[in-house]
């Protein structure tokens, strides 16, 4: 052995002894590697198996968890039962301020709409009053009562053309409602057209019967009070009692 390695390089198979060495020592080297990946490939490969119902197919993230519901929102069917039992009791101000929470939460809630707008109309609050019962008749463009109050307040305003087309909309809707004939009544009085006032003032006596008496102290009925027509009717509505 000692010979040999002394005669080394002198032995011309010795280079490519050595060459054929390094081959073998690289082959190893170079396959260890290559297992080694391979192992933490099929490692990677797996985890992402088993935690793949943990991401979401279309986006590969984590989805979103679903949000809490909003524990503010209040039970609008209780608060409106609330306000019109403020209302009853003659609490207004608690019944507006409830009123108003249920707009906030439920803007076409039928309910406060009418009632916050005959409480601003009730204050003199016209312009308001005329906002809610717009939101009204746009919610609910078939609801009579709507138009008839818009009608009203309109009138409040001296806004007496608009008042009239809104107000014999109503009618139309229920040509049998009191009500709506009265208010064109008083609208048309104001607007001086004396003789449709009393042609409405006629159509809601036929309809109230002797209850058109009490009704026709409204200072509305001013302009046509003192016409023989107007007073026949009172009259004769009174004795029918």
């Amino acid at each position: 052995m000692k010979q040999f390695l002394k005669s080394g390089f002198s032995n011309p198979l010795a280079p490519f002894i050595l060459i054929f060495a390094l081959i073998i020592l690289t082959t190893l080297i170079v396959s260890n590697i290559k297992t080694s990946m391979e192992t933490e490939a099929a490692k990677e490969t797996e985890f992402a198996a088993n935690h793949s119902l943990l991401l979401d197919s279309s986006t590969a993230r984590i989805p979103a968890e679903p949000k809490p519901e909003d524990l503010s929102k209040p039970d609008v069917q209780f608060l409106t039962a609330a306000a019109l039992s403020d209302w009853s009791k003659g609490d207004f101000s608690a019944a507006e301020d409830k009123f108003r929470t249920i707009l906030v939460f439920n803007p076409n809630n039928p309910v406060a709409l009418s009632h916050l707008g005959a409480l601003l109309h009730h204050r003199g609050d016209y312009k308001n009053a005329e906002l809610m019962f717009r939101r009204q008749t746009l919610f609910f463009p078939s609801d009579p009562n709507a138009h008839m109050n818009l009608g009203t307040v309109l009138a409040k305003q001296n806004k007496f053309k608009e008042a009239i087309k809104v107000s014999k909309r109503s009618l139309e809707l229920d040509p049998s409602n009191a009500a709506t004939a009265l208010s064109l009544a008083k609208i048309h009085s104001l607007a001086n057209n004396a003789q449709t006032a009393m042609d409405y003032f006629r159509r809601a006596a036929g309809i109230l019967g002797p209850g058109i008496v009490e009704a026709s102290w409204d200072p509305a009925f001013d302009n046509i009070r003192n016409t023989a027509e107007f007073k026949k009717i009172v009259r004769e509505a009174g004795e029918n009692k």
